[in-house]
């Protein structure tokens, strides 16, 4: 009885004037069922009238589009999606090749979230071929974007079991030649393919090498792009055991050294600056020590005051500085220039926007974070980079920006000395500031919730540090015994009037 009433429906689904009725009927009917039969969802999904009422045409359409894609999303909500049914792929077909790209997208994160939840149990299941693969990988070639991140990231976990078969290699091949914004799709299924092992690394290396070809483009754009994607490869040694062999670092820091002859190539090095420093933040050492002229230019970078190129050069300073060998890497062979550009920050920290004011404290934090306590040495370090920033140990340039009416410069200047009262000197630095702790134990009743937090957190560090007396330990630990949003209550003292005045 119930199959015969979807069927019934089914046919009435052709009748154009009946569509919006019938798909509401439908609709109520499939969210009113935990479980509908297999073969039952699978008849729906297979009906061509489904897919003519989710084509987007105009306005008028939209409710029908809407409510057959809301319908269609009930449908597999209900299907168990094994992945080894050789029918899987013919199911699909209709909703994956759909001119509407929000259909597709609601596939393709369906699948996503099946493969990922087989993840997590470690049981993915084997493909009985290939046509699934071929369906999404044609995803990569449509206009639309909002699709393309969720096909990546499936073929990623399953397309290695297939990177040697002929016709999914045909089709990656055939990526390779569509124009730029579908071959950087293929270059960043390429990496994060060739990040799984040596092995799948080899069977891609031909996307690697075009993609590695991109960098003699004359656009700077793709050219900035493909720097982008390029750098996760360097977090596995094979990855960056063929950056190595293509001579990728040497190449692109040649493009630096000689700009004169390429003036257009200025306008790559932010990005250059970009793919050396989130290597650095992975393979520190190989940057570090091996392009002294890369820092070089950096450095030049941050003491020119070009707001342009300033967001990006405090980055890669922070990246470059992220770790630990970084930092002793850093003060090993550029202490002094580091020394001058964090004499530099104590200007822009004056003088710059807000905007810029924020990344910046946000570059210092990383540099300053440390996720193991700190060696001697390390301290040691950080206590003399501090304080070229500081003009000393004190927080006056702290102080300044949280005092500012602007929460976000409060929180992010809030949670560098959060950082920074990790350390003793940091502590220190607190104690010697004036003012410094009456601002933390105030209760303004105007602050942002998220800066009462913050000031809250960095209270509770100071309430355990050996650094103050008993009483002022005793304050600290009634302030965090309160909470973060503690409100003053006002006292006032009511006197009776003393005779006829």
């Amino acid at each position: 009885m119930e199959e015969e009433w979807w069927q019934t429906n089914l046919r009435e689904l052709n009748a154009k004037g009946k569509r919006m009725e019938t798909l509401t009927s439908m609709f109520t009917k499939i969210n009113k069922q935990s479980a509908l039969p297999r073969h039952i969802i699978e008849s729906l999904l297979r009906a061509p009238a489904l897919y003519e009422c989710a084509i987007v045409e105009d306005a008028d359409k939209e409710p029908l589009v809407n409510m057959s894609t809301d319908f269609i999303r009930s449908c597999l909500d209900q299907l168990q999606l094994d992945m080894s049914d050789a029918n899987l792929p013919q199911l699909l077909n209709p909703a994956l090749h759909h001119s509407n790209p929000a259909l597709r997208a609601l596939v393709l994160n369906n699948l996503l979230k099946e493969l990922r939840r087989q993840t997590s149990d470690s049981a993915i299941q084997t493909l009985p071929s290939n046509e699934l693969l071929v369906y999404v990988l044609d995803e990569l070639q449509q206009p639309e974007t909002q699709c393309s991140a969720a096909a990546i990231n499936i073929l990623t976990i399953v397309l290695s079991q297939w990177l040697n078969d002929a016709g999914v290699q045909s089709k990656l091949v055939q990526l390779l030649q569509q124009n730029e914004v579908v071959r950087c799709r293929a270059y960043e299924l390429g990496v994060m393919l060739a990040k799984r092992s040596a092995d799948s690394l080899s069977s891609v290396e031909f996307i690697l090498d075009a993609a590695l070809g991109e960098l003699d483009n004359d656009d700077v754009l793709l050219q900035a792009s493909v720097l982008e994607i390029l750098v996760p490869l360097a977090e596995q040694n094979h990855g960056l055991s063929y950056m190595e062999r293509r001579r990728v670092f040497d190449i692109i820091s040649s493009r630096v050294q000689r700009i004169e002859e390429h003036p257009l190539d200025t306008l790559l090095i932010p990005s250059i600056m970009k793919f050396f420093g989130k290597v650095a933040a992975v393979q520190p050492q190989k940057i570090i020590a091996g392009y002294p002229h890369m820092l070089a230019c950096l450095f030049e970078l941050l003491q020119s005051g070009d707001e342009a190129v300033l967001p990006t050069a405090m980055d890669t300073l922070a990246n470059l500085a992220s770790t630990v060998q970084g930092k002793k890497l850093m003060h090993a062979q550029f202490q002094p220039a580091m020394q001058q550009t964090l004499r530099k920050y104590a200007d822009y920290i004056r003088n710059l926007s807000p905007p810029l004011k924020i990344r910046l404290l946000n570059s210092l934090d990383v540099i300053f974070t440390q996720e193991t306590p700190a060696s001697s040495e390390l301290s040691a370090i950080l206590k003399n980079w501090y304080e070229c920033f500081a003009s000393g140990q004190q927080l006056s340039h702290i102080m300044e920006l949280l005092h500012t009416p602007f929460p976000d410069l409060q929180l992010a200047a809030l949670g560098l000395l959060k950082t920074l009262c990790q350390y003793q000197w940091g502590i220190k630095a607190v104690q010697g500031t004036a003012g410094a702790i009456e601002f933390l134990l105030s209760r303004q009743p105007d602050l942002h919730k998220d800066v009462k937090y913050l000031k809250w957190q960095i209270m509770e560090q100071l309430s355990v540090s050996s650094e103050f007396t008993a009483t002022e330990t005793v304050r600290f630990t009634a302030y965090v015994n309160e909470g973060p949003y503690h409100v003053q209550s006002n006292v006032n003292i009511a006197t009776e009037p003393q005779g006829n005045q």
